[in-house]
């Protein structure tokens, strides 16, 4: 791919405590592609039935990727993802999602909508980019499967992750934006459980 010779890359699962078994400095896919690029912050992008999910952060602890929601964090990202948007003839709003509770409820259950998100937005806005938020996480991907919104920008790996297999497990295709070339890959893990079974589907694959 990076020679040229091939236009995208699809990567099949990866078990990640393999991985870090072997002694591999990288924790995933992404990471090893990113490293092989030359890319310092690649872009992971989660697509099925219309539903499109930007990352803040991937594979962290929830209380590491609480310390990644910062302005300067959540600008950055809004704004490589507009433009892969962009490259990918897709137009229209992102949603940043609320991390607490009703988005914190004016401090009642959080700060970070009021000190980092909320500040985030408006200077995407003075940029020209369309963007929202923060849109409370537990509507805000419904409404961005309805078509209120081109895209959600979610703030921490799982919040994401279980609005796009909920839809539909098997068609969630995740994206590596921001590298040299396209990276698909599928949304699931290696299902050692039935290796050799016969019973593990192809479906992710094949839509990846």
């Amino acid at each position: 791919a990076l020679a040229g010779e091939a236009d995208a890359v699809a990567t099949a699962p990866i078990h990640k405590e393999a991985v870090a078994a072997a002694r591999v400095p990288h924790v995933g896919h992404t990471e090893m592609l990113a490293a092989v690029a030359g890319v310092a912050d690649p872009l992971t992008m989660f697509q099925t039935l219309g539903l499109r999910v930007f990352f803040l952060s991937r594979h962290l602890s929830l209380r590491a990727a609480c310390d990644l929601v910062t302005r300067e964090r959540i600008l950055d990202c809004l704004r490589r993802s507009a433009a892969a948007l962009s490259r990918l003839g897709v137009r229209g709003t992102i949603a940043v999602a609320g991390l607490n509770p009703h988005c914190g409820e004016h401090g009642l259950f959080g700060e970070e909508e009021g000190r980092e998100i909320e500040p985030a937005v408006a200077a995407a806005r003075a940029q020209g980019l369309s963007v929202e938020g923060p849109v409370g996480a537990d509507s805000v991907f419904h409404l961005a499967h309805a078509g209120r919104y081109a895209a959600v920008l979610s703030l921490y790996h799982d919040q994401g992750h279980i609005a796009c297999k909920t839809l539909d497990f098997e068609r969630t295709v995740s994206l590596t934006l921001g590298l040299p070339f396209l990276r698909t890959s599928v949304d699931h893990g290696t299902a050692f459980d039935i290796a050799g079974t016969g019973k593990a589907s192809a479906v992710s694959m094949v839509e990846a």
